[in-house]
């Protein structure tokens, strides 16, 4: 067989986008007209629900869905890198030919994994929500002073699910809302919780009614995060300036998640306020020349459980904000008002917190940090 795309590995972002366009043109290939999906024979042979690659390609052109024909190409290649579609006996990539196709639904092949079946959960809930007795659960509600359009409260969304029976507990019902917000599919209007059964206010974030083109497949997205033991985002928020030592945007909670982190409190932080700990403002020039104020120390952190349990924050230079005494990162020696300059061997010295975040999560097993740390400890 020529090159196997489906070895490609997509975010979940660009996955669901597939997904979801590819549901649409399928639909449309059946019922639309002409006909492109149907039993179609080949040397005594007949292949079931299947289409020809050339007509999908002019068809495609026709739709306005790409602009040329190499684009829908490239296109249907990619739906075929999610195992979306395949040649009808896996001896081709998509051409622009008098090849035969098929929707992996189509013959029973799709593979359900647990990212596709919650997204199509997410979809179902949806449009059941939006079209039925669930209606009520929707409104135009205020958070901090903000209002959010089609909002609904944790605790409203539990008590349908339940009602209609779409699962068997309502702690399945609260299993399952939190798979949807690691996946963004739905989320807390400011980002500050995890799905709860209570009065917190979330919003599907996922747009299950926009129409995508086919070609928007070919545009990259940026993975996302997702609010899981290993890298919730923690709550304290406050404006965002240009150095060290004086209120920054979100921290980065490199640990437990949200129910953990305020059961845990301040682990031990000296401060547990939005403030930062430290008790002046510290440059990237100040720390580069530092004329032996700064001793460099490389401390290896094993995860447990739970994560690595520290907080960082500040947008260059970064620096550790809060410290579980009984986690990972005190164990190793790593202490509040420390500067991360190393992550795993890349300098992150002049790197925001959430940049340097992404680089601690990239393993969530074995962290390798090089800190620096002054001498009197400010």
């Amino acid at each position: 067989m020529e090159e196997d795309v489906r070895n490609l590995v997509p975010t979940f972002e660009e996955k669901a986008r597939a997904l979801l366009v590819a549901e649409k043109l399928r639909e449309t290939m059946h019922q639309g007209k002409p006909v492109l999906i149907k039993n179609r024979n080949y040397h005594l042979r007949t292949y079931n629900n299947c289409f020809v690659g050339s007509e999908v390609v002019g068809w495609l052109m026709q739709q306005g869905e790409v602009p040329d024909r190499n684009t829908a190409v490239q296109c249907m290649r990619k739906l075929q890198s999610f195992n979306i579609i395949h040649h009808v006996c896996d001896d081709h990539l998509f051409k622009d030919a008098m090849l035969f196709y098929r929707f992996r639904k189509d013959d029973g092949t799709f593979p359900m994994d647990k990212d596709s079946s919650i997204l199509f959960r997410g979809k179902m809930m949806y449009h059941s929500l939006k079209t039925s007795s669930g209606q009520y659960i929707f409104g135009v509600k205020t958070h901090n002073n903000l209002q959010y359009h089609d909002a609904f409260l944790g605790v409203d969304m539990l008590n349908w699910l339940v009602k209609e029976k779409e699962v068997q507990s309502r702690q399945q019902a609260l299993a399952m809302c939190r798979e949807l917000l690691e996946r963004n599919i739905i989320r807390h209007v400011s980002d500050d919780h995890h799905f709860k059964d209570g009065q917190y206010l979330y919003q599907f974030k996922q747009d299950f009614t926009r129409q995508y083109r086919l070609s928007e497949v070919l545009t990259p997205l940026e993975p996302i995060l997702p609010r899981s033991r290993h890298g919730s985002v923690s709550s304290d928020r406050t404006n965002s300036t240009s150095s060290a030592g004086t209120p920054q945007k979100a921290s980065f909670f490199i640990g437990a998640d949200e129910d953990e982190k305020e059961r845990s409190g301040s682990f031990g932080s000296p401060s547990t306020g939005n403030s930062s700990v430290l008790l002046r403002p510290v440059t990237l020039d100040e720390l580069r020349n530092n004329q032996g104020r700064y001793t460099q120390k490389h401390i290896r952190i094993v995860s447990d459980a739970v994560g690595y349990g520290m907080v960082v924050r500040g947008d260059g230079p970064t620096y550790i904000q809060t410290v579980d005494p009984g986690g990972p990162a005190a164990a190793a020696g790593v202490k509040v008002r420390q500067f991360v300059k190393a992550v795993n061997g890349t300098d992150v010295l002049e790197l925001g917190h959430q940049e340097v975040a992404k680089h601690i999560l990239a393993n969530q097993e074995v962290c390798n940090l090089v800190i620096l740390q002054h001498g009197r400890m400010l």
